[in-house]
């Protein structure tokens, strides 16, 4: 079973067993309220009718207990609050219960007792109950159910993992089928553009070097470049995703990986008319976990983005900043900025912030699965008089360098 397929099972397992979990939890403390509840009825109701059956008495109270299985003590005040008679064996009754009218918990005699009281002509009786076995039946109830309850979750965990892999497997071959055809179909693909490409562009300098111009031929050569980008793109996405899940790190420096990018668009900038700038502090160490080539790629991906939709005239900046345990790296820009209501879905395949530029909306989807995989996340917010700051912020690496390698 591959990596993948096991830890989309695991997290089926998981969230079944914590579902289900949340419902057992709820189904026994309810379970459990509705046993104490119905203990208690069952204690009050025998207190009540062994009061008031020896209130009814036609001769006085007879104090000597009737029910030797379920004892009730009883004790008789007179007016003056004083106990003249008791059940046998007992306790002293405690001032506080002298009083006591309805049913109530109270504690004497070391014991947990219910107590309640009825008139009679010669002053009250007062009758305790014990709670003892309710107590323990509750008990009794709570362990029986802290090691059934673990041992049910044990199966259903099991139970669901076996699920999920017999579930997931299907959808894992069918991800997998897909994926080898973008590869395959983007392979095959990149050897007939590539000739196309060369071909007109061959076809574009005769064309010049005899003083003339085909505008078909030069739309052929542009859309033929542009196509052969995209194929690249899906490529790159097919092999990124078909890539273990842990793959290979190490501590990459977010602030020289930042100024190799820029030096690398530089040219490209000036090309579009506009100033790229680097506003990192060349000073700040700021590592971060992962492969340097997704590095790479990802600052690739946001300047590409930046230096494609701003006009010209316009800026570009790239800036690499560091707190206590996190590395921020940004990209900012003059253009039009991303309008809120495209922002939740601008990583997904073939959707753009904007509706300026010729971007097939592949750029950003390669950006988040990189950020995804590095364990960063995005910010993205406006820049004052126009344009937007597209950020990631990652974990710092806990990986330290023992020398600089300057670029």
């Amino acid at each position: 079973m591959s990596a993948r397929l096991r830890s989309r099972a695991l997290r089926i397992a998981l969230i079944s067993t914590g579902l289900v979990a949340v419902l057992m939890i709820a189904l026994c403390v309810a379970v459990d309220v509705i046993v104490a509840q119905t203990l208690r009825s069952s204690a009050t109701n025998r207190l009540t009718s062994e009061l008031a059956q020896l209130a009814r008495g036609p001769a006085g109270p007879a104090l000597a207990e009737p029910d030797v299985d379920d004892p009730v003590l009883v004790w008789e005040v007179n007016a003056q609050r004083a106990v003249v008679g008791s059940t046998a064996g007992a306790p002293t009754l405690p001032i506080s219960a002298l009083t006591a009218t309805r049913p109530s918990e109270m504690r004497f005699g070391g014991a947990d007792v219910l107590v309640a009281g009825v008139t009679i002509p010669s002053g009250r009786l007062i009758g305790a109950v014990s709670l003892g076995d309710e107590s323990k039946a509750g008990t009794a109830l709570i362990v029986t159910e802290a090691i059934v309850g673990p041992i049910l979750l044990v199966f259903v965990f099991v139970g669901a993992f076996v699920v999920g892999r017999q579930t997931a497997g299907p959808i894992e071959r069918a991800r997998r089928r897909q994926l080898e055809f973008t590869a395959d179909a983007s392979h095959e693909l990149r050897t007939p553009l590539a000739v196309i490409e060369a071909e007109t562009s061959l076809a574009l300098t005769t064309l010049e070097a005899s003083g003339a111009d085909d505008p078909t031929l030069r739309r052929v050569a542009v859309e033929t470049h542009r196509m052969r980008s995209i194929v690249e793109d899906l490529l790159w996405l097919a092999r990124f995703e078909a890539l273990p899940p842990d793959p290979v790190s190490e501590p990459v420096d977010i602030t020289t990986a930042a100024a190799v990018g820029a030096d690398r668009f530089v040219s490209i900038a000036e090309r579009a008319g506009l100033r790229l700038e680097d506003r990192s502090d060349g000073a700040v160490l700021a590592l971060v976990d992962a492969p340097a080539d997704w590095i790479d790629r990802l600052i690739g991906v946001l300047l590409d983005n930046a230096c494609r939709y701003t006009p010209t005239g316009g800026t570009v900046s790239i800036a690499v900043s560091r707190d206590r345990d996190h590395v921020r790296l940004t990209v900012s820009d003059t253009g039009p900025g991303i309008p809120l209501e495209r922002r939740g879905r601008i990583f997904e395949r073939f959707r753009r912030g904007t509706t300026d530029g010729d971007g097939a909306g592949l750029g950003l989807a390669i950006g988040n699965a990189i950020v995804d995989a590095t364990r960063g996340r995005w910010q993205i917010a406006d820049v004052p008089g126009g344009g937007v700051s597209v950020g990631v912020v990652w974990p710092h690496s806990r990986t330290r360098l023992v020398e600089r390698v300057q670029p």
